[in-house]
């Protein structure tokens, strides 16, 4: 299992994963210190908000926070910051905006007390703009007063330019929010070469980003940008956006996947959350919210540089030597493309962990830990097995761990209610059980007179 579990956090975390997964999630939620998965598993529990989908929301939202705060320094000239693209993945009805809505409410209440700190700022910018250049002399202001920007964590709905002057404004480092990706996607996949998907690719690397386009008359330089993106999409319009051609220029790759491995509608339930857990959840963002931004004498950006301890190090090295070896053996272009990014994701991984640990009193922010590293791994065997159901939808059918793990108990020849018996002992729903069955069928299943037999 990678580590002893004869401890009493071993014999916790244990437990914890068997929770996660009785609750139809394969999400490593141990991965989290207990404050924060008590309160996913109390979303779960109270307010039928799936685990993954809480779980990866959390994460990002506390990434934003992190921005260019931290960094890890890997090597000389490898420095890395834990920017993420995050994706929400699900059926209509699956409960996806709720959890993200959630999770990202102490970044909203932020944002909502910044902006009126802005407007009464730019109207007093306004104000002093009015006066002729010797009035305000005369009156004690500045001939060239500066402009007031406005201090944020997120944004939504906004063009590529506005995007690149949100994150010059804001040197801490902001997060798209959508609640619906589609329209974010469609302005630049329509083509296959269109310059707004290069600058998300761009942006997702962290460095340097110049525009010099002939209509902006004030061209922008961002020394160290930092921008998340987060949002929710449902299968089929995802598979219909990158089918083809449109997956192949590595952008996809990118992008990490929250997909609970059943989707049915909860049911609700009578009793209501504790508010305690909505406020335990609000009081870690506002540490984190409360991390300053260093700048060195020239105003240039100084983050708070983290690096492996010896243990954690020598893990992280013998994990990529097997994951290089992995994607050599690799036939598949598209898969090594997918495999590939990890290399990136897995620092990224360990430095929110490390930086949760610390907030959360279970660890502290000297170095990136051994545990920090294990974690990580969890995250990145948890992402690459979403990364390649994604990658099957749009190339075909695949299924999931539960469905699998159905036809490989079902019998080779079976009827619809004989399959049904098997799906009731693993606490499978009819309607789940149906969809499998439409799902399945002309690639795992073949069905004829009310007879379903497996493909050899």
């Amino acid at each position: 299992m990678g580590e002893s579990r004869i401890t009493p956090s071993g014999i916790i975390n244990d437990a914890v994963s068997m929770i996660g997964k009785m609750n139809d999630s394969s999400f490593p939620i141990d991965v989290f210190p207990n404050k924060i998965r008590n309160i996913i598993l109390n979303m779960y529990e109270y307010l039928a908000f799936p685990i993954d989908y809480t779980a990866c929301s959390m994460m990002t939202a506390i990434s934003t926070c992190i921005g260019n705060t931290h960094i890890l320094h890997f090597k000389t000239g490898w420095d890395i910051k834990c920017i993420i693209y995050m994706a929400l993945v699900g059926r209509p009805g699956a409960n996806k905006s709720h959890p993200l809505k959630t999770a990202f409410e102490p970044l909203f209440r932020f944002d909502k007390e910044q902006k009126e700190i802005y407007n009464e700022e730019h109207r007093k910018y306004e104000s002093i703009m009015s006066l002729s250049k010797k009035e305000r002399l005369e009156q004690g202001f500045d001939m060239f007063p500066r402009e007031p920007v406005r201090t944020r964590f997120l944004v939504s709905d906004i063009t590529q330019e506005a995007m690149a002057k949100s994150i010059s404004e804001n040197p801490r480092g902001i997060c798209l929010y959508m609640d619906e990706l589609q329209g974010w996607i469609n302005n630049f996949t329509r083509y296959n070469k269109g310059s707004e998907e290069q600058f998300y690719i761009s942006l997702f690397n962290g460095y340097m980003y110049i525009s010099d386009r002939k209509m902006n008359t004030n061209n922008i330089m961002i020394d160290s940008p930092f921008s998340n993106v987060i949002g929710t999409i449902q299968p089929e319009i995802l598979i219909d956006t990158f089918k083809g051609s449109k997956s192949n220029n590595g952008f996809l790759d990118r992008i990490l996947f929250a997909i609970p491995e059943i989707q049915d509608k909860l049911y609700w339930k009578d009793d209501d959350i504790d508010m305690s857990h909505f406020n335990e959840w609000n009081t870690i963002m506002q540490s984190f919210i409360k991390m300053k931004i260093e700048h060195d004498e020239h105003g240039n950006i100084n983050p708070t540089r983290l690096e492996y301890e010896s243990g954690a190090r020598q893990k992280v090295m013998e994990w990529q030597h097997q994951w290089a070896d992995m994607l050599n053996m690799e036939e598949s272009d598209k898969r090594r493309s997918i495999y590939s990014k990890f290399e990136t994701y897995i620092h990224r991984f360990c430095l929110i962990i490390q930086l949760y640990k610390w907030v959360c009193n279970e660890g502290d922010k000297n170095c990136i830990d051994l545990d920090s590293v294990l974690k990580s791994i969890r995250l990145v065997s948890y992402f690459k097995n979403t990364a390649l159901q994604i990658c099957s939808m749009i190339e075909g059918v695949m299924l999931t761990p539960k469905q699998t793990e159905l036809l490989e108990k079902l019998p080779d020849k079976f009827t619809r209610s004989e399959g049904l018996e098997v799906a009731v002992s693993m606490n499978w729903s009819t309607s789940t059980y149906d969809r499998f069955l439409k799902k399945a069928t002309g690639t795992y299943l073949y069905h004829e007179y009310g007879n379903y037999k497996k493909a050899q």
